[in-house]
């Protein structure tokens, strides 16, 4: 992973001194619970809208415009939230189960992701080349997602969020060239899940490339 990582150690005390605008930045709940990870699928009319919603921003293409703070930490959600797909929590899914290689597999019951194609044009839309590759993971026998005659398939486990990790901020900082860089500040727990340790720092790079701003690297924070 190339996305800059950094961890600094203080006392909970001075996280609590510091102040700024807070423009620009997205704030995400801690992580309070240890048990595994769990899919969750959506109503009907929730998982038509939010696949709308998705279809419609794989389909935005980049411009030389300069974008606003709202629309970088707009696509930061949505990044989030399909990288969880692969490593927190799947697509929900549905039906019996089947075996690939020794592994279960269930059929993905998501409105417009129908087949490990659909998947990856949507990823096109928020990543590169090289986070797909490492997210599709083509040359394992048990990859995450797989077409199973002619439909989407995944494994259906998940694994729980770090309990180590609290409440998290993104802040939006522009790059010399032109491109972006999402800054994000993560706190650490104590083992009692609730005092203030420390920080851990990540940076993603937010680029154009091939006429599409995606992100030239990623990771979950939690």
């Amino acid at each position: 992973m190339n996305a800059k990582k950094y961890v600094a150690l203080f006392l909970s005390a001075a996280l609590l001194t510091g102040c700024g605008d807070l423009a620009g930045v997205a704030v995400f709940p801690a992580v309070s619970s240890g048990e595994p990870a769990e899919a969750v699928a959506a109503s009907p009319q929730e998982d038509a809208v939010g696949s709308t919603e998705m279809m419609n921003a794989a389909e935005t293409t980049g411009s030389a415009r300069e974008l606003t703070e709202e629309e970088v930490l707009a696509a930061y959600d949505r990044a989030v939230a399909a990288y969880e797909w692969f490593e927190l929590n799947p697509l929900p899914c549905v039906g019996p189960v089947r075996q690939e290689n020794g592994v279960k597999y269930q059929r993905v019951d998501y409105v417009g992701l129908y087949t490990l194609n659909d998947l990856e044009t949507y990823l096109e839309s928020l990543f590169s080349e090289d986070v797909i590759a490492r997210l599709l993971d083509r040359e394992t026998p048990a990859p995450r997602y797989r077409d199973i005659d002619g439909a989407l398939y995944a494994r259906p486990d998940g694994r729980p969020a770090d309990t180590g990790k609290g409440a998290a901020t993104a802040a939006v900082e522009r790059e010399e060239d032109g491109s972006y860089l999402i800054n994000v500040t993560v706190d650490l727990l104590d083992r009692d899940q609730a005092t203030v340790t420390g920080a851990e720092f990540y940076a993603f790079p937010y680029r154009e490339l091939n006429g599409r701003w995606v992100f030239a690297d990623f990771a979950l924070v939690y």
